[in-house]
């Protein structure tokens, strides 16, 4: 091989191993978002759930208090004061829930992006070996 082929030749093994380092590099990244899109997933199934037991729970406590408000028809006036005070309580539980669902998705992302954050990753590297000590000093 002339000198020449030899440096074409190293040339794009050079190229082809930046390629091949970019391609897993990219593979990399593209199995982390696919694990973020999993938790985000599993989640907002968990936030389904919860908000729908929580509708289950407010349904349930209104058919009570309905069912409450037809047995004690003679004191109807006073019942039905209490009950439209229950179920103002209810909305304004409901409203509190969504509040803080929000709340916790803000909050959610906010602890996403202080772990991902460079600062926080080269502090849990500087302090790992502390931690480290901490853990076997408290297992002794």
């Amino acid at each position: 091989m002339s000198d020449e082929n030899l440096l074409e030749h190293t040339r794009r093994e050079t190229a082809e191993l930046r390629l091949a380092e970019r391609l897993r590099i990219a593979l990399e990244q593209r199995a982390a978002f696919e694990l973020e899109v999993l938790n985000s997933r599993d989640h907002a199934i968990g936030r389904a759930a919860e908000i729908g037991e929580l509708r289950y729970r407010l349904v349930k406590q209104a058919a009570l208090h309905e069912q409450r408000l037809t047995l004690a028809q003679a004191d109807s006036a006073v019942h039905d004061a209490n009950h439209r005070a229950h179920i103002a309580r209810l909305e304004a539980a409901l409203g509190e829930v969504g509040r803080r669902a929000a709340r916790a998705e803000t909050l959610d992302r906010e602890i996403a992006a202080l772990r991902s954050s460079s600062t926080w990753r080269l502090g849990r590297l500087l302090t790992s070996p502390v931690r480290a000590v901490k853990r076997l000093l408290r297992r002794a």
